[in-house]
């Protein structure tokens, strides 16, 4: 199963509320890229309770979607007005065909799970991502460029909410989890936000199985 299953009704109604200010500046910078790129159909994978599709709304990219199995998350997207535009599917098995989409994000959502998951949401990215569009990583990220303050804000946040995430989350930093998944693929751009420690990476959808004939 994706991302956001765990999220009770109450984190659901708070989830933008709390994150609206640290996060707003990364959404418009993914919204950017999109336009850049001039990606015309776009899903975001885990998409939570749509905050990145209402961004990417109001910078008029209309054909854009989202998916996710957490109801509670989907309700609130849903009282956002978002219901024809994010739906209830597994986001490592969605029911779309090969090269449906010129763009995949993947927001704050690739570290909640566990590895083997994280790994099949990568692939259907790839898969449902036609071979000259690009795939989208906001998450964590803690190298050099990592300031002491965010780092520790992090740990914090992910300690606070504490069981399967916590531990999901720790394997994921400690395992470099985002390179291994992401290693056949174009890093075109990079951006870091939040003292260094939530990376935005855009690939190149140049995977081998675009290449099978």
């Amino acid at each position: 199963m994706s991302s956001h299953n765990h999220y009770s009704p109450f984190l659901a109604r708070i989830y933008d509320k709390v994150l609206h200010i640290p996060v707003r500046k990364i959404r418009r910078s993914v919204a950017e890229v999109i336009l850049n790129e001039g990606a015309g159909k776009v899903i975001d994978l885990c998409c939570g309770t749509g905050n990145q599709i209402s961004y990417l709304r109001q910078a008029d990219i209309s054909n854009a979607i989202g998916v996710d199995v957490s109801e509670n998350m989907l309700k609130q997207a849903w009282r956002n007005g978002l219901k024809d535009f994010c739906l209830k599917m597994d986001a490592s098995a969605t029911t779309f065909d090969d090269s449906t989409f010129d763009a995949a994000i993947m927001s704050f959502s690739l570290h909640e799970m566990k590895a083997e998951t994280a790994h099949k949401v990568f692939d259907e990215a790839k898969r449902i991502v036609k071979a000259d569009g690009f795939i989208i990583v906001v998450d964590y990220s803690f190298d050099k460029h990592t300031r002491i303050a965010g780092r520790f804000a992090v740990k914090a946040v992910e300690k606070f909410v504490g069981g399967d995430h916590y531990r999901n989350f720790k394997y994921f930093m400690a395992n470099d989890l985002l390179n291994k998944f992401a290693e056949d693929l174009e890093l075109k751009e990079q951006k870091r936000f939040l003292m260094g420690a939530v990376g935005l990476w855009v690939f190149s959808n140049n995977h081998t199985w675009h290449q099978v004939i």
